[in-house]
């Protein structure tokens, strides 16, 4: 709580199920640093959320730790001023073909930092000078006993054992036969934490947090909010039971590769926490296993 108080400014926003405390950015982790900006986000006046993720690497500039930025929220002047003592952005990641929004604003602002990409992003969105993208079909240390994807020494990536990217090449638009979210997702190995964008989210059933899982996740930084507004509701039940299972049948391409996908993200990566771009926050090992094993339909 400590923590939260000396990075944020007082009254920045009414907490809300989108953002529960309130906050510019949100204390995960404190050592190493691992922080959410959540913000309401809203799709034809329905709030459906979205969270960034802060990660401090263990690089340094001028005194203070290098940032890793996923998914960039809306970047006004309380985030600035909060991200700046908190660090330097180092790098900015847009990890799949919708969650760019934010993307320019971050670019032009912080104009020495890398901005990286999805496999594809660079020729979608072309008002960005990307430094690179992440490598198609990229997996991650250990991956089936290997030593994952070769990144060159010279490369101006991150320490991909710090920050573990793994593409998900196994979906396409039944429609257009392209991939249509091409998301990469990331763990972050010294707090132990499965970062995601639309491949798992975790919307609320209740104003108390992870309840429909027999949880009371309440905490200081994420308290019980007053309401869920309806078409939030609504929306959570077209993820859920349509949009879910229409993934599962239709979109995934490769059922084997996304069984050794999933199989990793339960049995090799030592995940103790999840950060979903939308809704709650995950934390326990077994609380996750049979969250994720259900929702990935692995049954």
């Amino acid at each position: 709580m400590q923590r939260s108080k000396e990075l944020n400014p007082e009254n920045y926003m009414s907490p809300g199920w989108s953002n529960r405390p309130g906050t510019v950015l949100t204390p995960v982790h404190l050592e190493p640093g691992v922080y959410t900006g959540d913000r309401p986000f809203y799709w034809n006046d329905i709030d459906v959320s979205c969270r960034m993720t802060v990660v401090e690497l263990p690089s340094q500039t001028n005194g203070k730790p290098d940032l890793w930025v996923h998914s960039p929220v809306n970047l006004d002047g309380p985030m600035m001023e909060t991200i700046g003592k908190l660090g330097t952005v180092k790098y900015v990641m847009s990890p799949n073909y919708e969650h760019l929004k934010f993307a320019a604003s971050w670019y032009q602002n912080f104009p020495d930092a890398g901005m990286w990409g999805c496999p594809g992003l660079a020729e979608r969105k072309k008002d960005i000078k990307w430094t690179g993208e992440i490598a198609d079909g990229f997996r991650p240390i250990g991956w089936k006993g290997g030593d994952g994807t070769y990144v060159s020494p010279d490369s101006e990536l991150w320490d991909c054992s710090v920050l573990q990217p793994l593409h998900l090449n196994i979906e396409k638009n039944p429609f257009t036969g392209r991939p249509f979210f091409n998301e990469v997702i990331f763990y972050h190995a010294p707090s132990k934490t499965l970062i995601t964008t639309d491949m798992f989210w975790n919307y609320p059933g209740s104003v108390v947090p992870n309840k429909e899982f027999g949880r009371d996740d309440s905490w200081e930084l994420a308290p019980v909010v007053d309401k869920i507004p309806l078409g939030s509701r609504a929306w959570k039940i077209g993820m859920d039971k349509i949009y879910a299972p229409f993934f599962s049948s239709f979109m995934v391409t490769d059922r084997s590769e996304y069984r050794d996908i999933c199989s990793h993200i339960l049995n090799v990566w030592d995940v103790e926490t999840v950060i979903p771009a939308h809704g709650d926050i995950l934390r326990g090992k077994d609380l996750i296993r049979s969250v994720l094993t259900k929702f990935f339909n692995l049954d």
